[in-house]
């Protein structure tokens, strides 16, 4: 599991579009923290340093962090399965070891791109709020799980590309959608998805911990049954 983890976590950061990702995210981070830091608007939060601090960091990631993570990572799995090297790397390792060792690569890289955003906008702001980091990164495990179940239930390239994006669209619409809305169905899905705890019940995050493990079970026993 161990060179699954290592060969994917490669994989994703030397590639020029997650270059691309970084530096956008790290970018507008900055920006960000750097105008809130200087603005009036923000004046009177300035005793609170988790209102300002990673308030870029979190925007960015809650806006656009679903389309990134799955664009990216949507053929993690049937990617291997097209090209048939699954079968390689299931002779070395389990196949639960095989969806786990791509669910850490992908959270991995997730985590290393949010710290060095956090390191940068903690030392322009000289603030070093851990939390607010820590529930991103359950966030981002979220997305990682959903990512890997998606690319093994999926196995059509074109295919994962598509509920890539729709799902990296929908993700945040609805997430913030329930946070408002008063209709039943919707403000139901407030418990499903992370938005709602992270920004306002962060005790619901161990839900969001029980959904990662859920969709990581999911996966592994959708690639059990596949015959490769």
């Amino acid at each position: 599991m161990k060179g699954i983890v290592i060969k994917e976590f490669v994989g994703l950061i030397r590639g020029i579009k997650s270059i691309l990702i970084v530096l956008f995210i790290t970018g507008i981070s900055i920006l960000a923290a750097r105008s809130l830091r200087n603005s009036p608007l923000f004046m009177d939060e300035s005793s609170n340093p988790s209102a300002t601090a990673l308030a870029g960091l979190s925007f960015i990631l809650v806006i656009f962090g679903a389309l990134f993570v799955l664009t990216l990572s949507h053929d993690i799995v049937n990617r291997d399965i097209q090209l048939q090297r699954i079968r390689l790397l299931i002779t070395k390792t389990s196949r639960p070891s095989v969806i786990l060792g791509k669910f850490l690569a992908v959270w991995l890289f997730w985590v290393i791109v949010s710290l060095i955003s956090f390191v940068l906008v903690s030392f322009i702001t000289r603030t070093f709020v851990i939390h607010e980091l820590l529930f991103l990164w359950i966030y981002l495990a979220f997305l990682s799980s959903i990512c890997v179940m998606l690319s093994t239930l999926v196995i059509h390239h074109a295919y994962s590309v598509i509920l890539s994006v729709l799902l990296g669209l929908a993700l945040p619409i609805f997430g913030i959608w329930s946070m408002f809305s008063s209709v039943v169905p919707i403000r139901a899905l407030r418990y499903l998805l992370p938005y709602y705890p992270m920004f306002e019940q962060p005790a619901l995050l161990l839900v969001t911990v029980a959904e990662v493990l859920v969709y990581l079970a999911a996966a592994v026993v959708l690639f059990q049954r596949k015959d490769l």
